[in-house]
């Protein structure tokens, strides 16, 4: 339950969500009927609009005056192809973070036919003091509502997220597997260059000791943050948040073999802020027959926007057709040409090089990637 505000507005969210959801599900198991499909619309137009509600109700309880982002920044967004739906996307943004962070990818994926819900995770888009009161319960809770929103609409669902926000939807994936036909990570950590971020916890303890001794405030509470993207992520960070941040990557870590859905682990090769080992544990502890690894030539973390993040998009858009759409095929490692040989956690004895896959000149740059192929097995 959230702190700081009244609860008649957040009751009356959690009322019109599980409402629709259950109606939604109810269509899903009826048999075929003149009005299903637009009642499956209206049922997941009703749950979108429950989060935007929720995500005011937010905003207002927690506004703070020079750290508060604009509303676009943090309301969550659903997107419709124009055409037909080939399937359903719910992308997850990561820590700190606000949907806007995702928002090009997923207007890349609605222009290739998807529809596609971008989660607001709980704590993210109103203010630091917001996200140091939530949880990983929260976390995943609102990822698994924004795939009831797009389990509405279509059978044919996807979920994967940036940075924490794919450590999301492998728990989400983990606990519905029944109903998540593909997954995908971008850049998501199971580890952290830093080792700072260990210190959370024993701050924190240390902050309860001089609370029970009548300090008259905590030691440290807030670290300062110098993102990449000032205009969505918060420029404070709450050491609360910290401790659940890692509490995210031990549980991804745990939920890795219950995961059977196609899978893709998307990294970048000098992340500065997800450690390298990251990316090859994901893809080796998935338990997903077919899964792949893409590792981009990108010397920074936030690769789903900016210079180089049209590729990362297309790769993305691929994965879904391919699991969503086509005849799901084997999966494999694919690594950009200059890639250094994989540690101990991939075996480099089955790793060959395509020779042929080098393109010539008239090609783009963001076609310029020989392909090292590594069955999954």
């Amino acid at each position: 339950m959230r702190r700081g505000g009244g609860n008649e507005g957040l009751m009356d969210a959690e009322f019109v969500h599980t409402f629709f959801a259950r109606a939604a599900d109810w269509f899903r198991r009826a048999a075929a009927w003149p009005g299903e499909a637009w009642a499956r619309r209206r049922a997941a137009r009703a749950l979108a609009e429950a989060e935007d509600r929720r995500f005011e109700e937010d905003y207002a309880v927690h506004y703070s005056p020079g750290l508060t982002k604009p509303p676009d920044v943090g309301r969550p967004f659903f997107l419709k192809p124009l055409g037909r739906v080939r399937g359903g996307v719910v992308l997850v943004h990561g820590y700190m973070a606000a949907p806007l962070e995702v928002r090009a990818l997923g207007e890349h994926l609605r222009g290739a036919g998807f529809a596609v819900y971008g989660v607001r995770v709980a704590g993210h888009g109103t203010a630091p003091e917001d996200l140091a009161d939530q949880s990983v319960a929260a976390w995943v809770s609102a990822v698994e509502r924004g795939c009831d929103v797009v389990a509405a609409l279509t059978d044919n669902l996807a979920v994967g997220g940036f940075s924490m926000g794919g450590c999301l939807a492998l728990l989400a994936a983990s606990r519905r597997p029944e109903r998540v036909r593909a997954v995908f990570t971008i850049c998501s950590p199971l580890r952290l260059r830093s080792s700072s971020a260990r210190l959370a916890p024993s701050l924190l303890g240390l902050n309860a000791i001089l609370k029970r001794f009548g300090a008259a405030r905590p030691s440290l509470e807030y670290v300062d943050n110098h993102p990449e993207n000032a205009h969505i992520n918060y420029t404070r960070n709450p050491l609360a948040g910290v401790k659940e941040l890692l509490e995210v990557m031990a549980e991804t870590g745990r939920c890795l073999p219950r995961i059977t859905a196609p899978a893709l682990v998307v990294q970048a090769s000098d992340d500065p802020t997800v450690h390298p080992d990251s990316a090859p544990a994901l893809f080796a502890g998935l338990g997903s027959a077919e899964k792949e690894l893409t590792v981009f030539q990108r010397a920074r973390h936030g690769i789903v926007n900016g210079d180089g993040s049209a590729a990362v998009h297309d790769r993305v858009a691929a994965f879904l057709r391919q699991t969503l759409v086509q005849r799901p095929s084997p999966g494999a490692v694919l690594l950009e040409k200059a890639f250094p040989k994989p540690e101990s956690t991939v075996d480099a004895a089955s790793l060959t090089i395509e020779a042929d896959s080098t393109p010539g000149d008239e090609e783009s740059a963001e076609e310029d990637e020989a392909l090292h192929t590594l069955p999954s097995g």
